[in-house]
C-alpha cells in the first residue's frame, strides 16, 4: 500500500504540540526534540516537494488465539525481526530507481527513527484514516501495519486522503484495560500498557498494574478490538515471526531467562533491557494467580533489586494464601 503526500507543514503540529506540553509522551524524551521538523518535514530536508508513504502489513491470523495460562503475551510486531532496516532498506531501493528515473533527483528513506510525524504525512497519502484509538486504519490492511517514508525532491501529484469510517463505534477505546484514552484520538502514553512495559524503567504504577495483565512486551487491545482488523492481510514484505506471541512466564525471569534472551536477539522486544523484562513476568505472574510460580517471586522478592524485589512481593499478594494452592 502506497501513496504520495506533498512535502508541506503537518497539519497535526499543533495537536502534537499540545500533547508534549500536556506531559503525555512521559519518560520518551525523545519525542519532544526536533520540533521543526515534526511540524514541517521541511525542516528536516529542504529540497523535498513530495513524500512517499508506503504500509507494510504485519498481520497473522494465527496470532488471534489468547495464550494459555502461565504465558506472557507480547505485541505482534515485536514477535518479527526489527523491522527498521528492514523497511528504510526497501525504501532505499526506490530511492536507487528514482535516481535513475529522474537523474539529478534526490530522497532520502525514513522509517519511524526520524523526528517527522510519519503518520501525518501517511494519512495525507491515502493510507488509512486515524483511528479513535490513534492508530492509522487502511480499508485494505486494517491497523496492523508499519509505515515508511521517502522524502523526494521530485513533484508528484499528490493522493487524495481517506475518509474517516470509524463512524459511531468506540470498540478500540472501551478495550483498553488502563483506560488510557481520555478522548477520541488522544492517547495519553503515560497510562498505556506500551509505555509501561517498554518505556517505563522503574516500576509500574500499582493502580494500572491489574489493567496490564499478562502483557510482557507492548499491547494489541485496542487493534484486537477494532472491527476493522476481523479481515487482515497476511504480512508479504516483512520477515515471519520468530518467536510466538506469547512465552512462558517462568522462563522469563526463572533460571533458564539466559536462553530466552538469546531467542530474542534481532527482535523489536530484545529492545526491553533483562530488568525489564523480568519485572513484566513478575508483574503477569501476579495477574495469573498461579500459585506454583510463588518459588520463583519469593527468589525475587528479597534481592537487592528493589525494584524487582517490590514487583515480585505485590505479586505474591495476588497468588492465594498458602494450604489453598492447588
Amino acid at each position: 500500500m502506497a501513496g504520495i503526500a506533498a512535502a508541506a507543514p503537518s497539519p497535526d503540529a499543533a495537536a502534537y504540540d499540545a500533547y508534549i506540553a500536556a506531559g503525555m509522551h512521559g519518560e520518551m524524551a525523545y519525542l519532544a526534540r526536533n520540533a521543526q521538523s515534526r511540524r514541517d518535514i521541511r525542516a528536516w530536508m529542504p529540497a523535498a516537494r513530495s513524500v512517499l508513504m508506503c504500509g507494510f502489513s504485519y498481520g497473522d491470523p494465527s496470532a488471534r488465539t489468547a495464550p494459555a495460562s502461565g504465558f506472557g503475551r507480547v505485541a505482534r510486531y515485536a514477535a518479527r525481526p526489527d523491522y527498521h532496516e528492514i523497511l528504510r532498506d526497501r525504501m532505499n531501493r526506490v530511492r536507487d530507481w528514482l535516481k535513475a528515473a529522474a537523474p539529478g533527483s534526490h530522497a532520502v528513506a525514513f522509517c519511524d527513527m526520524s523526528p517527522l510525524l510519519e503518520r501525518s504525512y501517511a494519512r495525507a497519502a491515502g493510507l488509512g484514516w486515524q483511528g479513535k484509538n490513534t492508530m492509522l486504519i487502511g480499508p485494505r490492511l486494517g491497523s496492523y501495519f508499519l509505515l515508511a517514508g521517502l522524502a523526494m525532491t521530485v513533484e508528484i501529484p499528490e493522493d487524495s486522503a481517506a475518509p474517516d469510517r470509524c463512524g459511531s463505534c468506540t470498540r478500540c477505546l472501551d478495550a483498553c484495560p488502563t483506560g488510557a484514552f481520555p478522548r477520541e484520538r488522544v492517547l495519553d502514553a503515560t497510562k498505556c500498557v506500551s509505555y509501561f512495559t517498554v518505556e517505563t524503567k522503574g516500576a509500574i504504577p500499582e493502580e494500572f498494574r491489574e489493567g496490564v495483565g499478562d502483557r510482557v512486551y507492548g499491547c494489541d487491545a485496542c487493534q484486537e478490538a477494532g472491527p476493522w482488523n476481523r479481515v487482515e492481510a497476511p504480512a508479504r514484505a516483512l520477515p515471519p515471526a520468530k518467536i510466538p506471541t506469547s512465552l512462558p512466564l517462568d522462563e522469563l525471569a526463572g533460571p533458564k531467562s539466559a536462553g530466552v534472551r538469546a531467542r530474542l536477539k534481532g527482535l523489536p522486544v530484545a529492545r526491553a533491557v533483562r530488568k525489564r523484562l523480568t519485572r513484566n513476568a513478575l508483574l503477569a505472574m501476579g495477574n495469573s494467580r498461579r500459585a506454583d510460580f510463588r518459588a520463583i517471586l519469593e527468589s525475587f522478592s528479597s534481592g537487592e533489586d528493589e525494584t524487582l524485589a517490590e514487583q515480585a512481593r505485590w505479586s505474591l499478594g495476588r497468588l492465594p494464601p498458602t494450604g489453598r494452592e492447588r
